[in-house]
């Protein structure tokens, strides 16, 4: 067995990614859903940490725009959307936005449970 070496672990290696078909859009249409990097899955997670003053009840209701939001990517590898964008992605069907969510997670090492057991354990304060 050979043990990664600490230069290994720090040279970042190309990150999965997958292209996904949506047919209901059109023929032949589709999008490329990439896997998360350490510091986006970080920053991610952070949008579902109670802090005073914020709603947090609207996000954790976005959680699904959000992953999408911070996984899907144009032909350059640029995010197709921004936090902006999350209520108009809130108003796709629900068959789009699952197909596109269930490889986000996959490729970003995330389960199924994962957000909904983040919600549950975040700490809400009053204002939310």
């Amino acid at each position: 067995m050979t043990h990664a070496t600490r230069d290994m672990l720090l040279k970042p290696v190309e990150r999965p990614s997958e292209t996904v078909d949506l047919p209901e859009l059109g023929d032949g249409i589709s999008v490329i859903v990439t896997g998360m990097t350490a510091k986006e899955r970080s920053e991610f997670d952070q949008q579902f940490v109670s802090r005073k003053g914020e709603p947090m009840k609207k996000r954790i209701a976005e959680g699904r725009e959000r992953i999408i939001v911070a996984c899907c990517r144009d032909e350059e590898g640029k995010r197709l959307f921004t936090t902006d964008d999350v209520a108009q992605l809130g108003k796709q069907s629900s068959l789009i936005i699952e197909r596109i969510v269930t490889v986000a997670q996959r490729l970003s090492g995330m389960t199924k449970d994962e957000l909904e057991d983040a919600v549950k354990n975040s700490e809400e304060t009053p204002d939310d």
